[in-house]
């Protein structure tokens, strides 16, 4: 939840500003809820050291670094990041902590409105991290979004997992939450080790 928003803000503006061209009666289309996940593919990412399992009716849209990729449904999205990181990445249970706390601080700097739901370390693909789980503001519609930053290979890896709030619960259980599951990491221009 960082200001890797921006990109997915860009697509919710960009969808508005269209929806707004021409005559002012014609209402904005309705954007249908998110598919319930048919199928399962496999994603290799190499260039960012990845591979994870996504929904065969839930394109796969790869983006220019940071931007890894997007996994999209209706209003719902999965979008990966990753940042090389310079510095040294927090290892221990403190230094997840200080990040889990950063993180929060950082998230409610930027949304006044934020609700954070429910915030844990967590180890996915073998990397350690951090959890975030809140109730936001995304241009102007309110979104759930899971956040889970993983600390690896050098960077932070960012996947943020979106859905309106009546969908979210949905969506997370089908399509989130076995995406993380599957998620695999390894070293970047690698095939990550299943």
């Amino acid at each position: 939840m960082g200001r890797h928003r921006a990109a997915a803000a860009a697509v919710l503006a960009a969808a508005g500003v269209l929806a707004g061209c021409g005559n002012s009666r014609t209402p904005a289309p309705l954007v249908p809820p998110a598919a319930s996940p048919v199928g399962q593919r496999t994603v290799f990412l190499l260039a960012a050291g990845l591979a994870f399992r996504r929904p065969a009716n839930w394109p796969l849209g790869q983006g220019n670094a940071p931007l890894i990729g997007t996994v999209t449904s209706g209003r719902a999205a999965v979008v990966l990041w990753r940042y090389p990181r310079a510095e040294p990445l927090p290892k221990t249970a403190a230094g997840l902590q200080r990040a889990r706390r950063a993180l929060i601080a950082a998230a409610r700097a930027r949304d006044r409105t934020l609700r954070m739901l429910s915030s844990r370390l967590v180890t996915v693909g073998g990397a350690r991290g951090v959890e975030l789980v809140a109730d936001e503001r995304l241009g102007s519609s309110r979104r759930q979004v899971r956040s889970t930053h993983l600390y690896a290979q050098g960077a932070e890896l960012a996947i943020d997992a979106y859905a309106p709030p009546g969908e979210f619960g949905r969506v997370d259980r089908a399509v989130f939450a076995p995406l993380l599951r599957s998620l695999r990491i390894g070293a970047p221009g690698t095939t990550p080790a299943s």
